[in-house]
């Protein structure tokens, strides 16, 4: 099935060989399909995520998205606006608290 959105989010390794400390940047889809948020190997069901934030200083600059789950909060880095993805979100949780 089609994602409603995605987010693309990085992820930082630090790396120490023999003689030297590198970074390594990968990346990865946070997906909204219809009833929960995928991020690699974890599911975030729609009903637990009571908020999306997000603080990104500028363009190209690591920022931060901010799952707010009734466990906790979960953090992810990103590179880009993600007002799309959030406004998905949003719209997917109205809908599924007017039929409670």
């Amino acid at each position: 099935m089609e994602p409603l959105a995605k987010q693309r989010c990085i992820q930082i390794k630090q790396e120490i060989g023999l003689i030297e400390k590198k970074t390594v940047e990968t990346s990865f889809d946070l997906l909204i399909d219809k009833d929960s948020i995928i991020a690699k190997d974890e599911r975030f069901p729609i009903k637990s995520i009571l908020d999306i934030s997000y603080r990104l200083k500028e363009e190209k600059a690591i920022g931060y998205l901010y799952l707010h789950t009734t466990k906790g909060v979960r953090t992810f880095h990103i590179r880009s606006e993600p007002h799309l993805f959030i406004d998905v979100f949003k719209k997917l949780r109205r809908e599924t608290t007017e039929f409670e």
